[in-house]
């Protein structure tokens, strides 16, 4: 229900004021065995709200949730009440995620929100590189995760109502009266058809960056590496999103905080050609050239040796023996010295006739990820490849020359 990938040993925090966005948002999070710590700001001078705050206090002890709130001061006089109001619960927000050193924030941003804040943008032309707001940021320190953008304000009453999730009319009303800009209102007043309009509108506005984001997604989907060239063109928000759900795909556990992805922003801007950051443990972050992956260890960064003439060769990652000659695998005593190392991102191949992506080849050939960081190829020495050795799993080779990668068993 919820696309994101919790941690086992990360502290989340969902902001909550008994509207039915915000409890739809504690109940979905429930149903996939999280426990939020819910943090409310109440903004009623006149305790006008205790009683929905009393009743959200009570729900957060029956689901053994931790529950802090904040009463707000009094508005100052001639404020904009949305921008203090927004203030006032962002510094609250923070005060307990540095607290509990929190892994991320959780908002319930509806649709609504989104077409809201594309509409201001709009109105005031604010110069943006993507219209709306991003499911994934970084905000005043804080990992902040807005899953619900694909969800109308009324999909979520429909939640409410169809799953029996205690809500506040009377909250909802002030949050929309009171804690919502103008074009709030004026999204939640449009027809169906109106809506499905600007949806199309701000789509057709951001069609680029939505080509550009849906690249990166499908690419991580796959397992591929990302392009570091076109990662550090997307704004904080979307290189936010993009690197939360590339680290995601780690087998070992990592938690994505705002320290980390600036220094992976570092990274990918280091002049430094091959490079590895460590995300925790044995699991790196690793620059080949052009391109980051994600490696499990330190010796899986690129190498290059160089064979002067047919002979053994004992690496970390295979063993070889040409000593007998390797013309099995197309590779002639003319041929040396030979190069072996490891593909870069624009290599290419020719196989049966046709020029292949390297790259390419290991993604057919459905090479494992850690294969592809190691995977020796072999340029003659004029630089031309000359060999891609060809992956299959349980794959015995007749070949009379030597050439062995040292697998794992999930590998063989």
């Amino acid at each position: 229900m919820i696309e994101y990938k919790f941690k086992k040993k990360g502290n989340y925090l969902v902001a909550c004021n008994y509207s039915m966005e915000s409890m739809a948002l504690v109940d979905m999070l429930l149903k996939q065995g999280v426990k939020p710590i819910v943090v409310a700001v109440d903004y009623s001078p006149n305790g006008e709200f205790d009683s929905d705050f009393e009743e959200l206090k009570a729900y957060c002890a029956k689901n053994g949730l931790r529950y802090e709130i904040a009463d707000a001061p009094k508005a100052p006089e001639g404020v904009d009440f949305v921008t203090w109001a927004r203030g006032i619960r962002y510094d609250f927000f923070k005060k307990i995620y540095d607290e509990v050193k929190g892994s991320a924030l959780f908002l319930s941003h509806s649709q609504d929100d989104l077409l809201e804040t594309y509409l201001y943008q709009k109105k005031h032309e604010v110069g943006k590189a993507k219209y709306g707001i991003s499911p994934t940021a970084v905000e005043n320190g804080m990992m902040i995760v807005r899953p619900l953008l694909h969800f109308s304000a009324q999909d979520l009453l429909d939640y409410c109502e169809e799953n029996n999730v205690p809500y506040s009319r009377k909250t909802s009303v002030f949050e929309k009266n009171y804690t919502k800009s103008s074009y709030y209102r004026e999204v939640a007043a449009l027809s169906e058809i109106d809506r499905e309009n600007l949806l199309s509108e701000m789509i057709a506005a951001n069609d680029e960056d939505i080509k550009m984001a849906h690249e990166f997604r499908q690419r991580i989907a796959e397992g591929e590496e990302l392009d570091i060239r076109a990662l550090i063109s997307l704004s904080k928000d979307e290189f936010a999103d993009t690197m939360v759900r590339f680290i995601n795909q780690a087998t070992d556990e990592v938690i994505v905080t705002p320290e980390l992805l600036a220094k992976i922003r570092a990274f990918c801007l280091s002049q430094t050609p091959n490079d590895s950051l460590q995300l925790t443990g044995d699991t790196y972050l690793m620059k080949q050239y052009d391109i980051i992956l994600i490696g499990h260890r330190f010796d899986e960064l690129p190498y290059t040796y160089l064979l002067g003439k047919p002979t053994v060769l004992d690496t970390p990652n295979f063993y070889l023996d040409f000593s007998m000659g390797a013309e099995d695998r197309g590779i002639h005593e003319d041929d040396y010295p030979l190069t072996i190392r490891t593909a870069l991102p624009y290599d290419t191949y020719v196989v049966h006739d046709y020029l292949e992506s390297v790259h390419t080849l290991y993604s057919i050939w459905k090479m494992p990820m850690r294969l592809r960081y190691v995977w020796p190829i072999f340029l003659n020495k004029n630089g031309r490849i000359i060999y891609v050795p060809r992956y299959r799993q349980n794959f015995s080779e007749e070949h009379t020359s030597v050439l062995r990668m040292k697998l794992k068993d999930d590998e063989r």
